[in-house]
């Protein structure tokens, strides 16, 4: 939880809400969070159902820490992994996010873990990762798009997040943390457990979306994106962004993420996508939407969001350095 920021008493808040919802746990929960800038602490958490204190263990507490720092995510992961030796293991990233979007100068445009403005590229986050996850949880803005999960797809079995934003409300930890512990083939009930609590409200934070993702079939997703440009685009050809459903739903949102399947509808014909939705029905194993995000109506929802990029894009080299870019075929558009 890289809670340095706006979100720091969402941060406590959620911790009080797995305190509650963490009798008779099926193993450890332990959570590394920071809030401030000097030190930072590893907890292991346990019961209690007082929303007004935090009981939980400190094990470890680290200080020093730089910014938003891959190496310090990296040490805290192979630490409680050796303290706290399991037969499986799962992973949740808490904290602001946006997409892929490129590091710079602007530190309001980078992609994951936002800690005194200072954020980490999603590059440097997958490589401080470990192969050994059951599943990786993006309690995060917008990392429910292809070019993230494609990012992590080896990373974890499977990968479950938000192709919109989320809100600062975060999972309903209450009622979840236990699923954390199920098997991998009951995931999606943890998924659907995310989507109907967020359904269930009758104002504006009525506000989700969630996709689980079997990472093994990513690749194969892939090869059928890359077969659709090879067969029926050429270098020089401009991808269609008008008119595709939009999920990203923050003004100044720093890359657009439009949903996966409408971006294919606006740039094929129909009947040269019959291969590549079954192959992303494999991938999909759960999907949800709420019918608008923040007042706005969401009327396409294929479970992954994608980015379009185009000539004079800001972004562009840095999206070729994507494992999306190559993969799904996208060079045969530049020349490149």
């Amino acid at each position: 939880m890289e809670a340095n920021n706006n979100l720091k008493y969402d941060a406590l808040n959620s911790i009080n809400m797995m305190e509650r919802g963490a009798a008779n746990l099926d193993g450890n929960l332990l959570v590394y969070i920071k809030t401030e800038s000097a030190t930072s602490y590893l907890l292991k958490i346990k019961f209690d159902n007082d929303g007004n204190r935090i009981v939980s263990d400190t094990v470890k507490v680290f200080t020093g820490d730089k910014p938003s720092d891959p190496g310090r995510l990296k040490t805290v992961i192979e630490y409680t992994q050796s303290q706290y030796p399991a037969q499986s293991y799962g992973l949740v990233l808490w904290s602001h996010a946006t997409s892929w979007a490129p590091a710079n100068n602007k530190v309001s445009v980078r992609s994951f873990g936002s800690d005194n403005g200072i954020e980490m590229d999603i590059k440097a986050l997958k490589d401080a990762l470990p192969n050994n996850f059951e599943y990786i949880i993006f309690d995060a803005c917008s990392m429910g798009s292809v070019e993230v999960l494609y990012e992590f797809k080896d990373k974890a079995n499977y990968l479950m997040a938000s192709p919109t934003e989320t809100l600062a409300e975060s999972y309903p930890y209450q009622t979840i943390t236990p699923l954390l512990f199920n098997s991998a083939d009951q995931l999606s009930t943890l998924a659907k457990a995310y989507y109907d609590y967020y359904n269930s409200y009758t104002d504006e934070r009525r506000s989700a979306s969630v996709v689980l993702v079997k990472s093994s079939e990513l690749e194969a997703l892939a090869v059928q994106t890359n077969k659709l440009f090879k067969n029926y685009k050429k270098s020089g050809d401009r991808l269609i962004s008008s008119g595709v459903q939009r999920l990203d739903y923050t003004a100044g949102f720093p890359v657009p993420n439009y949903d996966f399947t409408d971006f294919l509808d606006h740039n094929f014909s129909t009947n040269q996508l019959d291969e590549i939705k079954e192959q992303l029905n494999k991938a999909v194993l759960y999907k949800a939407a709420t019918p608008k995000f923040l007042g706005t109506n969401i009327q396409k929802f294929s479970g992954l969001s994608c980015y379009i990029p185009f000539p004079g894009d800001v972004n562009f080299s840095y999206y070729q350095q994507l494992s999306w870019y190559k993969a799904s075929g996208m060079p045969v558009l530049f020349g490149n």
